[in-house]
């Protein structure tokens, strides 16, 4: 897998009102910086930044995250849900690479 691909995990299906778990994994290296031992020059830090949860276009959450999150980051948050929408997540690296990935979630 490439780096910033996103896997999104919600229930299809929730009881309004009822709090729901979002799972997420994120492939990316979260490498530290580094000394490359051919050359000896210093490889800069290549980690996720933040990570935004929306729900039908509403902030919800936001992470901040640096160099101690561990590589393909497998993240768990819970959501309440009132009515049928879409669950988005937007996140960033320190590289200027930017992702979303959305999943819809039904209220029954």
């Amino acid at each position: 897998m490439s780096v910033g691909v996103g896997i999104l995990r919600v229930p299809k299906e929730a009881k309004k009102g009822e709090v729901v778990k979002v799972q997420m994994v994120i492939t990316h290296p979260m490498t530290p910086p580094r000394k490359d031992p051919a050359t000896g020059q210093t490889i800069p830090a290549h980690n996720l930044t933040k990570l935004d949860l929306f729900f039908n276009d509403k902030l919800v959450s936001t992470i901040n995250m640096g160099a101690g999150i561990s590589a393909n980051p497998f993240i768990a948050l819970t959501l309440k849900v009132e009515d049928s929408g879409v669950v988005k997540i937007v996140y960033e690296d320190n590289k200027g690479g930017k992702w979303e990935k959305t999943a819809d979630i039904k209220a029954i």
